[in-house]
């Protein structure tokens, strides 16, 4: 069973350690890179290392209020919903980069192979909507049912985060064993 604790591990780091090499191979400007243990205090250090650095861009104020609030409801799902392995261990990883003109934020989580159809589908719905009134109006339908997940989530996190962007979101799930997928958002905030 170690040796699949260890197989999630290593697959993260290296996961982590590709992405980081991705982004620099592309000339991208890495803004913030961070792989750990992801919990309250860590979320408020991260926090204010993300607002400073956001802030130093020199990015117009209504880009920079959006990239922060993606960077804390990201940080934020992935804290509540993100997966711990058989051994209790919550895998994940963060990174803000400059591309072009967009700030984009990556993140990376365990997510349960049976979780997979249901946060699939939920995706595909969100960037189906071309105009954001649309969008928006997924969301209040969402919001008066109300329904709450098993973990206390309304399934809010991604609209928002999608109504934020103004851009479509970029998912991915690679499979890392029969319990486990690692979990990749990526989402884009126009600051040109």
């Amino acid at each position: 069973m170690s040796g699949t604790l260890n197989k999630e591990a290593e697959f993260f780091d290296g996961h982590f350690t590709e992405s980081i090499k991705t982004i620099t191979a592309a000339n991208c400007e890495l803004i913030i890179a961070y792989d750990g243990v992801l919990n309250t205090e860590t979320i408020s250090k991260l926090e204010t290392e993300i607002e400073q650095k956001i802030i130093d861009l020199a990015v117009p104020k209504a880009a920079l209020k959006k990239i922060f609030f993606i960077c804390v409801e990201s940080l934020q799902n992935m804290l509540i919903h993100g997966h711990k392995d058989l051994n209790g261990s919550q895998h994940n990883y963060f990174l803000v980069y400059k591309k072009g003109g967009q700030i984009i934020i990556l993140t990376a989580n365990l997510i349960s192979n049976t979780a997979i159809p249901k946060v699939d589908g939920d995706l595909k719905a969100i960037n189906s909507f071309e105009d954001p009134a649309e969008l928006k109006s997924y969301y209040i339908n969402h919001l008066e049912k109300n329904e709450l997940s098993e973990k206390g989530g309304a399934g809010l996190g991604f609209i928002t985060i999608a109504m934020k962007s103004g851009n479509k979101l970029n998912f991915a799930f690679d499979r890392i064993s029969e319990l486990h997928s690692l979990f990749k958002l990526e989402a884009a905030v126009n600051v040109e």
